[in-house]
């Protein structure tokens, strides 16, 4: 088309549109506050573009528009079935599923190096993850896997080390050449220590043995990575994106620095580290967080003399367990379609969704389907692997990139400062910054200032349809016993006097033999390490705990919590009242209980007792009078209301039902846990955890 869009129309300058915007008011700021320091203007023009072309190339230095052009990104699957029967039936369905990537998380037990006929190892056993001890396990899982065609990544905490040199003795037990053996091993220790609080030695020491498995790994399997910086656990203790990023570059460098004093030019070190962020459902703001940290990590390289074309490292994506909930679970769908969506086209090289029913039980066989199938529609129906960078030129979307990459540089710094990501950790300056900014979140949730469809507005009471889907562990409560009874092993004294350079050949040697991941960890452990765990905060948290007390109540016998609504007037005056109603207080649980079109106060006073009801909501339309709402709020009294609450209306509305005896009066901005609390309390709900 030759004509301009804008023919017909009379140009308006930014000073006409703000004034619009604002209607005049000259203390509206025209932008909004995104996170802890980071803005978005409500409107951006030419003026604000950074430069002709901020984000250079793709495939270039320093590779803000991603790494990838023209290339899908990897389709990543955890499996975590602790039934290794089961786990390798499911992996072979994803493989076959267009799923070319692998996350083996495994157990509890192997993960804290727990073994088999010590307290804690049977409880332990199948939890969280998928039963391996050893190499005999780990074959079971993989067996018909091609190793040569997919990369394998372990997800063993601590353990990781251990759980490396089972992989590995696998590689060479069914020939896969070093060449061809794509894997992950992820060893992240500082997010170890983050999670559980402990290492089995000193973190100097675990930090020197991580740069030493890299240089072993990088001389002896080239294809595969040694380490990883995985974000995760400080996203759900509360970090912003400008604190992820921060705490993601300093970790880097912790290792970085590790494999250098290994040994490693640092180009090659940075070959051997996996950055894998956590996604969450702000579309933008996790699109320009991907394309941020590819920015500060290739400024770290360039520092680090590294050549322009190796100043990156992979950069994976796994949907943020902090948004993950167990109540409505299919909601959970929107959230990582919108968390996949912006870490694809934010460039990540590889993405891993969480299936909709993980926090309910295991992911069943529709969960890990939907998980699959959502990036392949994605990529292949609506083509977004195609696209290289689509933020690219946005002024928004650079703005917001530059934001983001100078929030997460000052929070490098800030750690730097306290001496690094090891140091901020044991000084608590880490776990103290998250938990204020998690506090900060979960007032936001609880004054709906941030909206969590299904948990804090528009809940769903009664059967939501899922099905939960139970481990099996019938297969794996016998391993403890079948592990005890191997003859001891010799030769895992050779691993404590074992060369740093020879270690993982010497853990692999030793593998194939039959040793165990404790076993292994155990050869090489020091005196235990302990500081506090951070402590975990899923967005769902407070409300699922006030719908778990909801539940237990009427399920040991206790009547459904329920409240009336007694709406005054037609539908069409009060429905938006009582829809308000309904969403508020079904976020705890609390049925509501709608009188619908009632001609007189009486009528709904004489509801309201037939009903039983203890407590009532008062839901009045505009077009109510003041007189009106006081009748009514008298009459409910006298019929036996224990507690009225007044939903917000007009002013006068309002002040007329407060002065005729309402308890309390309910609106936008009132702290949802702390009255739906005391809600249920009124019930005769005890609510804890």
């Amino acid at each position: 088309m030759s004509e301009s869009l804008a023919d017909g129309f009379e140009p308006v300058s930014f000073e006409q549109w703000s004034e619009a915007a604002t209607k005049g008011d000259e203390n509206v700021a025209l932008m909004t506050l995104l996170e802890n320091g980071v803005e978005a203007k409500w409107l951006y023009t030419p003026k604000d573009a950074i430069a002709p072309d901020p984000s250079g190339l793709p495939g270039k230095v320093p590779f803000v528009r991603g790494t990838r052009a023209g290339r899908h990104w990897q389709i990543r699957q955890e499996q975590t079935n602790p039934d290794r029967v089961r786990a390798n039936a499911e992996l072979l369905e994803d493989l076959n599923g267009n799923v070319n990537e692998f996350t083996l998380r495994f157990d509890q037990a192997a993960r804290e190096g727990l073994a088999p006929g010590t307290p804690g190892f049977d409880a332990a056993r199948g939890v969280d993850g998928i039963a391996i001890s050893n190499l005999d396990h780990l074959s079971e899982v993989l067996e018909g896997v091609h190793l040569e065609m997919v990369r394998v990544a372990l997800e063993a905490g601590a353990a990781a080390p251990a759980a490396a040199a089972l992989l590995a003795a696998h590689w060479r037990e069914t020939g896969i050449s070093p060449e061809q053996a794509r894997g992950s091993f992820r060893h992240d220790p500082l997010a170890a220590l983050a999670r559980t609080g402990q290492l089995a030695a000193e973190p100097e020491e675990v930090l020197a043995r991580a740069g030493a498995l890299a240089a072993e790994t990088a001389r002896d399997w080239p294809a595969a990575r040694a380490l990883a910086v995985e974000t995760g656990i400080y996203v759900e203790a509360g970090a912003t994106a400008g604190w992820e990023l921060g705490i993601a570059i300093a970790t880097g460098v912790e290792y970085l620095r590790a494999a250098v004093t290994a040994g490693l030019d640092p180009a090659v070190a940075a070959s051997q580290i996996e950055f894998d962020l956590s996604v969450g459902p702000d579309q933008f703001l996790e699109m320009a967080k991907f394309r941020a940290i590819r920015r500060l990590w290739a400024r770290v390289l360039e520092e680090s003399g590294v050549d322009e074309a190796d100043r990156h490292s992979p950069t994976y994506a796994t949907t943020s367990a902090r948004m993950i909930s167990a109540v409505d679970p299919w909601v959970n769908m929107l959230r990582v379609t919108t968390a996949a969506f912006a870490a694809g086209t934010g460039g990540a090289d590889g993405v891993t969704v969480t299936p909709f029913d993980r926090m309910i039980g295991q992911p069943g066989d529709l969960g890990r389907r939907i998980a699959r199938n959502t990036q392949t529609i994605l990529q292949d129906e609506s083509s977004l692997g195609r696209i290289a960078d689509p933020l690219a030129g946005s002024w928004y979307g650079e703005e917001l990139t530059n934001e983001l990459a100078q929030a997460g540089w000052e929070r490098f710094r800030e750690i730097e400062r306290e001496g690094g990501a090891l140091a901020a950790l044991r000084s608590g300056l880490i776990a103290t910054t998250l938990t204020g900014l998690a506090d900060e979140r979960e007032d936001d949730l609880n004054h709906r200032r941030r909206v969590m469809t299904g948990v804090n507005e528009f809940p769903m009471l009664g059967d939501d349809g899922a099905e939960p889907e139970m481990p099996d562990l019938s297969r794996v409560a016998a391993d403890g016993e079948r592990l005890l009874a191997r003859p001891e092993l010799s030769g895992l004294d050779r691993l404590a006097g074992a060369d740093s350079d020879q270690w993982l050949a010497t853990a692999t040697s030793l593998a194939s033999s039959g040793a165990r991941v404790d076993e292994i960890l155990a050869a090489t452990a020091g005196e235990t390490f302990s500081l506090p765990a951070l402590n975990l905060r899923p967005d769902s948290a407070p409300f699922e705990r006030l719908r778990r007390s909801a539940a237990r109540h009427e399920q040991s016998g206790g009547e459904r919590p329920q409240i009336f609504l007694a709406c005054m007037g037609s539908i069409a005056s009060h429905v938006n009242y009582a829809n308000w109603a309904k969403s508020f207080f079904e976020v705890a649980g609390v049925e509501t209980v709608p009188s619908g079109a009632v001609d007189s106060s009486e009528e709904l006073a004489s509801t309201l007792k037939a009903g039983g009801f203890d407590l009532v909501a008062v839901c009045a339309g505009k077009n109510q009078t003041p007189e009106a709402v006081s009748d009514l709020v008298r009459q409910l009294r006298e019929a036996g209301a224990s507690y009225v609450y007044m939903v917000n209306s007009t002013p006068e509305l309002n002040e007329a039902a407060m002065a005729a005896g309402a308890d309390e009066l309910v609106k936008n901005g009132v702290n949802l846990s702390k009255v739906l609390t005391a809600t249920l309390e009124r019930l005769g709900v005890e609510v804890k955890s």
